[in-house]
Parts: C-alpha cells; structure tokens; sequence
C-alpha cells in the first residue's frame, strides 16, 4: 500500500494506493481516479473513518498469498492508518527532502512495539526506514546482514526528542547495471478517463476514452527522471498522433513522438523542473473512434510509461 507522496514508479499491480491527511478539494480531485489499471478505487484513509466498511474491507482487495507492506512519506501519513499496519505487516518510511521522521506523542506507543532499520545504499545516507514487528525483527536478524545501530534502543524515544533512530541498518545492494528508468505497466496506472486495462498474462494495455481527456496520476518519480516515454501501441486514427496534446499539472508542454507506424509510437515529454511527488500527466486525444461492437470510443491504447533519465 503506497500513499502520497507515495511509490508507484517500479511497482507491479499488486500495490493498493491510497491517501491521508490531503485538503479536501485535493481529496475530492483525487477521487476521480481510479488505480490498478482502473479496476479499484483510490482509498481515502482518515482515522476518523475507522468503522468505516470501506477500510476494514480495504486489506480484502490485495492477493492474500502476498505480504503487505505500506509506504509512506512521514509520520503523519501513517497517524491514521496504523491500526491496520498490524503485527502480521510492516511499514516503510521514505526519508529526505520535507519528509519527517518525527513520531508524534499518539504514535509512540505504537512504534515502541517495533523495530527500525534504516535501508541505505553503499556510502550514502540512508533513505527509507523500514518499521517491523519485534518478532519480525528477530527472524530479519538471523536472515539478513544488520549491522546494529548505536545507541541502545531505550534510549532512542526521549520525551524531548522523538526522532526516529534505527535499531540497525542494512545496506542496500544496488547493481552497477541498474536500469536508468522505471515503468510504470498499463495495468499498474492510477488514471482518471479510460477504460479498466486488458491483459494477457503478464503483459497489460489500456485503451482511453470515451472522454478525450486522459489524465494518469504520477507518484515517486525516480531522482535521475528527466523525461517520461509514454508507449502507444496503437490508435484507430492516425490523426491521434499528430494532433496529440500533452500537459503536465495542467500546463500544456511540447513533445516528441517517435513514429513506429502509422498508428503507434514513442511519444516523449521533458521534465523541465523536478518533479514533484504527485504529477499529473494528460493527454488529450482530438478523434475517438467506435469499436467494432459499437459499445465503446476509443482514443490510444498505452501499454507503459517510463521514467527515464
């Protein structure tokens, strides 16, 4: 479970992405999305909606056979969804930037209950925090290499200075050939006016309409991303292409497309700023087309988007 500003960017679509502690008119726009390729709603997650069935079913809709694992980007995301990081789950915190690793008075019970290591790459500041049970903890120790962290844990919650401080740490191993982007499947996407994404297997597609304007809602831009590369994999009108309009956060922006026929293409958007956490990319497609039943209208068909350096 991912909030925002949370981690789609590399994800597959097991992830269930929800949000907290937004301002209502930022609530209310993103209710219009919906995740996972357009098959589940956005979960709006407050502590004061705990009886609510919506969240007591939220857990339901992952694949049980899977370990849940929430992310978030500070304490106050995690505030109003603590009860459900239970001692079965485990939670990641990213640090950096405005992000806080401050626990509140509320939460410090709950975090004396856990253990934290911090996930770092080889010579660099750590930059998640990894919050799991204590008996989780335990196995994690004989499976993994933690180096322990100073000092001792009872002295790492003081009433004046409640800073998260890791029980240890372990250093993440980062290939030298790592991919430069992450993507973003079809089937992973949080969008707002296209159909729910078709698949085969592992491989996913969606097609946008019937609305013109379609927007899919960014999280967790990689800190190398420059440019977004948005894969069509076919349209019904090759003016689709040509005419294409793209924005950023509202805000029309240039593009290129590189052609791979008539009716497909890269098309590539330059990030002229960094991104911030939450972006929203639309598209806006001039000509829908009916489907051969004639029960739909149909703009592009995208399989991916890329973050690419």
């Amino acid at each position: 479970m991912s909030l925002p500003a949370g981690r789609s960017a590399g994800i597959d679509r097991e992830v269930v992405f929800g949000s907290c502690g937004r301002p209502a008119p930022e609530q209310t726009f993103l209710g219009r999305f919906r995740q996972s390729g357009g098959h589940r709603d956005v979960h709006a997650l407050a502590a004061a909606d705990r009886d609510s069935p919506a969240r007591a079913n939220l857990l339901d809709t992952v694949d049980r056979s899977r370990k849940v694992v929430f992310f978030a980007d500070s304490m106050d995301q995690v505030e109003p969804i603590a009860d459900l990081v239970d001692d079965g789950r485990s939670l990641v915190l990213c640090l950096g930037g405005h992000r806080s690793a401050v626990v509140s008075p509320a939460l410090a019970p709950w975090l004396k209950q856990r253990r934290v290591i911090a996930l770092t790459p080889a010579d660099a500041a750590p930059v998640f925090l990894w919050i799991v049970p204590a008996a989780t903890y335990d196995v994690l120790c004989r499976q993994l290499p933690l180096a322990p962290a100073s000092p001792t844990p009872a002295k790492r919650l003081a009433a004046a200075d409640r800073t998260i401080v890791p029980h240890a740490t372990l250093v993440l191993a980062v290939p030298a050939d790592a991919p430069s982007q992450a993507v973003l499947v079809a089937g992973a996407l949080i969008h707002d006016g296209s159909y729910r994404s078709e698949s085969e297997g592992d491989y996913s597609w969606l097609w946008t309409g019937p609305s013109k304007h379609f927007r899919v809602l960014l999280t967790g831009f990689p800190a190398t991303a420059t440019k977004l590369n948005v894969s069509i994999i076919k349209t019904e009108d090759p003016r689709n292409l040509s005419g294409l309009r793209v924005l950023i956060d509202g805000r029309h922006v240039g593009h290129r497309l590189s052609p791979w026929s008539d009716v497909s293409g890269k098309v590539t958007v330059d990030l002229a700023a960094p991104a911030a956490d939450m972006t929203v990319l639309s598209l806006v497609c001039p000509h829908m087309v009916p489907d051969g039943s004639g029960h739909r209208h149909l703009g592009l068909c995208i399989d991916r988007i890329e973050f690419a350096a």
